[in-house]
């Protein structure tokens, strides 16, 4: 049998930058890097700047596990949004697939995650922690850019954060939005966006998000990321503040932002 390469890192691709920002931090390494993503647009992004790539239906585990040993992976990166209605739609899984979605306990997100885990681990392929391939995008505690957050921006900060670190740990949600020391909105599997809308429309002006990781984040999986998309959203609905957890929440973009956080008088707190 040939050795296996080691210069190859294979990568399960989702939605979103965070698949391409490992791509680059992977080839700055000196690696290869074989992709496999389930998305036209992740896709596209991706086509001129790694090694390998194939587009694949999500039920496909066994197709993507095979793809990936006969690039020569043995490391492999689980990166980007996966949403989680897909849960409830009717997918076409294949035997490794069944296999993934039998053994989840439940259909929550660590359940479903573990068990594609237990499958790939099952294939010979070794998962690696996703902040070993993001550049350096966890900020440490204190407020970022230049909009000071107000005393009742900070007792909704503070009140959030407990909350919110509660509900993650339950596997409930990353985020909430808080107004005036009440809790309007709740992630559930709608996702952020849909949240911050809800959240939004029920309070008015002045609401402040809030998101952290599970108590115990395992790094290899579902690490909470704010963007410009988070930030755009909450400027047009003319939010207060966005709290997250220092050291434990990604930030894509930080300079684009803190820039359009500073714009639209956003208070931008790592806690």
């Amino acid at each position: 049998m040939e050795p296996i390469p080691n210069n190859i890192l294979g990568l399960i691709a989702g939605k979103g930058e965070l698949p391409q920002l490992v791509a680059e931090t992977a080839s700055r390494k000196g690696l290869k890097v074989a992709v496999a993503c389930f998305d036209d647009a992740v896709y596209k992004s991706l086509q001129s700047m790694v090694y390998k790539i194939a587009l694949l239906g999500i039920g496909q585990a066994g197709k993507t596990i095979k793809y990936l040993r006969d690039s020569g992976v043995v490391r492999v990166v689980l990166i980007g949004k996966f949403e989680k209605k897909l849960v409830f739609r009717d997918l076409l899984f294949d035997a490794a697939g069944l296999r993934i979605m039998s053994r989840a306990v439940r259909k929550s997100d660590t359940s479903v995650i573990l068990s594609i885990f237990e499958e790939l681990e099952s294939g010979g392929l070794v998962i690696e922690k996703q902040t070993d391939w993001l550049p350096d995008l966890l900020p440490g505690k204190g407020t970022i850019g230049t909009v000071q957050p107000s005393e009742r921006v900070l007792n909704d900060i503070s009140y959030g954060a407990e909350i919110c670190r509660d509900l993650a740990g339950k596997d409930i949600g990353q985020t909430i939005i808080v107004k005036e020391g009440v809790v309007v909105a709740v992630e559930g599997v709608e996702g952020t966006d849909e949240t911050i809308e809800r959240g939004c429309r029920l309070a008015g002006n002045g609401v402040v998000m809030v998101k952290m990781s599970r108590p115990k984040q395992d790094m290899r999986y579902d690490i909470p990321t704010i963007g410009l998309e988070t930030i755009n959203r909450l400027a047009d609905m003319k939010a207060a503040g966005l709290a997250f957890e220092a050291g434990r929440v990604v930030i894509v973009n930080k300079d684009e932002v803190v820039k359009r956080a500073n714009a639209a008088g956003i208070s931008l707190v790592a806690v």
